[in-house]
């Protein structure tokens, strides 16, 4: 298996259609050992369970679900979907739909043609709000101060790298939103990040958990979560 795409699903019941049907879409004239697709029910509370027993009934064996009881946090849920993944490179991206599955072939293709090789290719949000555009700025901005390595779009996806450097640092990995920036810091660390544009969608279904189009209120909690954790890195990187 040459690539495994994790996507994370937590209450996403009105998205797991269209996004199931994009994918079936992309794997149909890939070869049945190019690409794996682990759908992560992270613990949903809502009618996703139900949804995915309805609709992956007779699906192609490279799309599966991979249960997560109780949820743990974002980064637990794309973590434990890794832990399931076969391939050599390894991808994550979201369920929402804002950012297009294929993007994650995209970033393979660079990943393979790049000649200097990188640590993670990763995307580059266009046509986003000026709002939320200067958040993401201004988090990055403190990230690269604290940490000392310039760090852009943490939370912009897909994001894919080599299992070598999954294997290296994952006992560390948070199971949280943190999770973006730790792998980005610890790739910045040790070598390059590639960044590409992706085009950005208005989410059409459910509610955002912590990136654009959240409340204030849990924004202000992912800030708090953000700068603590900038902290904790912080400190390791000083001892």
């Amino acid at each position: 298996m040459q690539l495994s795409v994790v996507i994370p699903c937590y209450n996403e019941e009105k998205n797991i259609p269209h996004i199931v049907a994009k994918l079936k879409a992309l794997l149909r004239d890939l070869p049945k050992d190019k690409c794996e697709i682990l759908l992560v029910d992270n613990g949903s509370t809502d009618n996703s369970a139900k949804i995915f027993n309805e609709i992956l009934t007779d699906v192609d064996e490279n799309i599966r679900v991979v249960k997560v009881d109780k949820n743990h946090g974002y980064g637990y849920g794309i973590l434990y979907g890794l832990t399931q993944a076969k391939g050599d490179y390894l991808a994550w991206t979201h369920a929402d739909l804002q950012t297009d599955p294929a993007d994650v072939f995209k970033a393979l293709d660079i990943y393979i043609l790049a000649k200097t090789k990188p640590m993670i290719v990763k995307g580059y949000r266009r046509n986003r709000k000026l709002s939320e555009a200067f958040f993401s700025w201004c988090m990055g901005l403190i990230s690269s101060v604290f940490l000392k390595v310039r760090l852009t779009e943490i939370n912009a996806q897909p994001k894919l790298f080599h299992r070598d450097f999954y294997e290296a640092i994952v006992k560390e990995a948070p199971y949280d939103f943190s999770l973006d920036l730790y792998f980005l810091f610890k790739a910045k660390k040790q070598g390059l990040i590639l960044d590409f544009p992706v085009f950005f969608l208005p989410r059409l279904y459910g509610e955002a958990k912590g990136g654009s189009g959240s409340s204030l209120k849990t924004r202000i909690k992912l800030i708090k979560r953000t700068l603590k954790y900038i902290g904790e890195l912080s400190k390791r990187v000083k001892g």
